[in-house]
């Protein structure tokens, strides 16, 4: 029973968090800023492997140690909080199958 509840509790954190991302001005805000960086690094991260030599047979660890260092480096750049860095590089690590695609 402890291991219910305590889903529960988490479970109830983060629906609380997603609703204040999706309902108070400021969270829309927040959103919409995450978004806006993980769309530029994206970009950088997409320059900076197709300008290498032999993109097309990167390997996803490859790609994912790419968008950490360029998000490291976006997040000094930018002043970026540490939550935020992370959200970016989970959102932009995500795109891994985009880029195959492209």
């Amino acid at each position: 029973m402890g291991t219910f509840k305590k889903g529960l509790f988490f479970g109830g954190l983060l629906g609380a968090g997603l609703m204040w991302l999706n309902t108070t001005k400021q969270g829309r805000e927040l959103r919409e800023n995450m978004l806006n960086y993980a769309a530029d690094v994206y970009a950088e991260v997409k320059t900076k492997i197709t300008n290498s030599k032999g993109w097309k047979k990167i390997s996803k660890n490859e790609y994912i140690r790419t968008v950490e260092e360029v998000v490291n480096n976006y997040a000094v750049e930018h002043d970026l909080p540490d939550r935020v860095r992370d959200m970016v590089e989970k959102v932009v690590k995500a795109q891994w199958k985009k880029l195959k695609e492209e």
